[in-house]
């Protein structure tokens, strides 16, 4: 452990400053990816979490780095509770994707406004992309790939929610991924 790791998340707490800086930064995040309110409460989640846990912090990356590592967790947790709230998650996600493919002018900090753009269009570039091999899927096969690769379930979770056994879950999630991976090189050519 890097004991001026755990110094420096202890002083940047003790700086309101920094730490509303923080927070912004964080905040900021989320909302690419999640509703208002779960951005809120996500970012809140995580400020607690780095408060609680200074220790957690060994100071092998940037502090900063380290924080939105936790933040990415948190998103997915988010992601999780909404699988097993809503009663078609799929819906949930082409929402998620689709705020994620609407990025703001501060999604990309980079210097460069020509790298910039470039990044701004290659992330179009993969959500229009995705989207559209999704629509092709027919439909337990794309649920299946949304609720295992994009929201990181577990197969045996995924096939429970579904009704379907692992070895099933297992082939759809494998048909899925062939169909994909086809249509992106179809796509990028």
């Amino acid at each position: 452990m890097n004991p001026g790791g755990r110094t420096n998340a202890q002083v940047l707490f003790k700086d309101p400053v920094a730490v509303a800086a923080l927070r912004s930064r964080l905040l900021r995040y989320a909302l690419r990816n999640l509703s208002e309110a779960d951005a809120e409460d996500a970012t809140q989640e995580t400020l607690l979490a780095l408060l609680g846990a200074p220790d957690g912090y060994r100071g092998t990356a940037q502090f900063d780095t380290y924080a939105h590592a936790v933040l990415r967790h948190k998103t997915v947790d988010v992601y999780r509770a909404h699988a097993r709230e809503l009663p078609h998650a799929p819906d949930a996600l082409e929402a998620a994707i689709d705020r994620a493919s609407e990025v703001g002018p501060d999604a990309y900090p980079v210097s460069d406004p020509a790298e910039q753009i470039d990044a701004r269009r290659q992330s179009q570039w993969f959500w229009t992309t995705l989207a559209s091999c999704l629509r092709e899927l027919p439909e337990r096969t794309r649920e299946v790939f949304e609720l295992r690769t994009l929201l990181e379930l577990d197969l045996p979770v995924v096939c429970r929610r579904l009704g379907i056994t692992c070895n099933h879950g297992g082939v759809l999630a494998y048909r899925a991924r062939a169909h994909i991976r086809r249509r992106w090189l179809s796509a990028s050519t």
